[in-house]
């Protein structure tokens, strides 16, 4: 590692038995972790359990790690293995929402937020919601090694080259990945767009 590292710290607390370095980790990154695996699973419960899980193992594995990648990076390819596993053995499960969560959390609106509208009719709005599902599903469907990019560069904003060192690949193939998985977005939403 060329610069320090400030969560290797709370790992080192982890390998001497301090539970306290979990909670430091836990607290740092608990909320982007959660968005990451939200957006991955379309699932809230199933998102809460995975980004519980990725902790576990971090505390479980904290004596393999090897300070070569940052914490962070390491933290964020264990939730990518488990997403992916999470995803090859749950594949007709759909997503659920709590009636008790945001409405939708990739626009930050919660239940009962207003806002101005510039749809002329309640049709309009169905079809913008529906157009917002399409999406949705769209990007949920994506193969693993094209959505783990998409998400945690697209929508999640973090940087190519964190997404290289988490898989372990080139900023280039990132970004080859990146179009990709744009290319088969405009091809399934083609229709939808063209409606709208």
């Amino acid at each position: 590692m060329t610069e320090i590292d400030a969560d290797f710290k709370s790992l080192e607390k982890i390998q001497a038995g301090d539970e306290t370095g979990l909670k430091e980790l836990m607290s740092k990154h608990r909320d982007s972790l959660y968005h990451f695996i939200y957006r991955y699973v379309d699932n809230e419960a199933d998102a809460a359990e995975l980004t519980e899980d990725t902790f576990f193992r971090v505390y479980q594995n904290a004596s393999r790690f090897r300070p070569n990648a940052k914490v962070v990076t390491w933290i964020f390819s264990i939730a990518g293995n488990l997403c992916r596993d999470f995803i090859r053995r749950n594949r007709k499960r759909k997503g659920d929402l709590s009636l008790d969560a945001d409405f939708d959390n990739t626009l930050n609106v919660k239940r009962g937020d207003t806002f101005a509208s510039n749809l002329s009719n309640p049709g309009e709005a169905a079809v913008s919601i529906e157009s917002v599902s399409s999406i949705h599903a769209a990007v949920f469907a994506l193969p693993h090694k094209l959505k783990f990019p998409f998400i945690f560069c697209i929508l999640e904003e973090h940087s190519y080259d964190a997404c290289a060192e988490v898989l372990k690949t080139s900023r280039k193939t990132v970004e080859t990945r990146i179009y990709r998985a744009r290319k088969l977005l405009r091809e399934k939403l083609s229709d939808l767009f063209q409606e709208i």
